[in-house]
């Protein structure tokens, strides 16, 4: 598999190229977004890597121009220190994951392992979800984009009626899940409705890792329980 790394920062670009050789990757590395471009319309790599913040053409821009050919390619954003709001702005242009500078080989190895999941599914899964009632508990698994349009079908499951016994809900992601600034916006409006209903738990599950600093970036961390793994209950149960 062929990943491209653009950064304007050659240690960066060292430190990738390491470890992804080390990995097994072809790895192709370019100091700029107008060579990391070119380079892409060249190799057409399955993964790229572009740091947000760069002299002439930044990681936006790349991540703009790569949607635009309509080459599919899982586009993994690097962001600084303070650049969490860009890259939930580059969630609202369809960024596959982002990392932080420095980078942890935890986030690394997690935006890797969804990405090569993701370049498996089909593109552009519609947002759809699956209810698995319990005593007491209600599980709704959760695929696909979550944005503003997907509100009236991701508001269903959570009507008053139908939780008059639930005292715990669970949110369970999908590997293909992706979300939005909009979607975000879904998200935090339902689980704060929820929680004002009295003794309910809200448990979000099978997170990536890097999702999980996005929603704790939000504050979502402080109304719901947020988890990486998949509890073993679940494993073979979900659709």
């Amino acid at each position: 598999m062929k990943i491209l790394v653009i950064d304007d920062e050659k240690p960066t670009l060292s430190m990738f190229k390491l470890f992804l050789t080390a990995y097994g990757y072809d790895v192709y590395t370019a100091e700029d977004g107008e060579k990391g471009l070119a380079l892409f319309n060249e190799i057409s790599p399955e993964i790229v890597f572009t740091d947000i913040k760069m002299p002439g053409i930044d990681g936006l821009e790349v991540l703009r121009r790569i949607r635009k050919t309509g080459i599919t390619a899982e586009v993994i954003i690097i962001t600084g220190h303070g650049d969490m709001e860009k890259a939930v702005e580059a969630l609202d242009l369809n960024a596959s994951d982002f990392i932080n500078k420095p980078v942890e080989r935890q986030a690394l190895n997690s935006a890797l392992a969804r990405a090569e999941k993701r370049k498996q599914m089909p593109q552009n899964m519609p947002f759809e979800f699956t209810e698995i009632t319990a005593e007491n508990m209600l599980a709704v698994s959760v695929k696909g984009k979550l944005t503003a349009s997907a509100k009236e079908s991701f508001l269903s499951p959570f009507k008053t009626e139908s939780l008059s016994n639930v005292k715990e809900i669970r949110l369970i992601f999908d590997d293909s899940f992706s979300i939005d600034r909009s979607g975000i916006s879904l998200l935090m409006e339902v689980i704060q409705d929820l929680i004002k209903r009295e003794g309910v738990f809200i448990v979000m599950e099978n997170l990536s890792y890097n999702y999980v600093r996005v929603f704790r970036m939000v504050g979502i961390d402080k109304i719901a329980t947020l988890k990486e793994a998949l509890s073993e209950e679940w494993i073979g149960r979900l659709p």
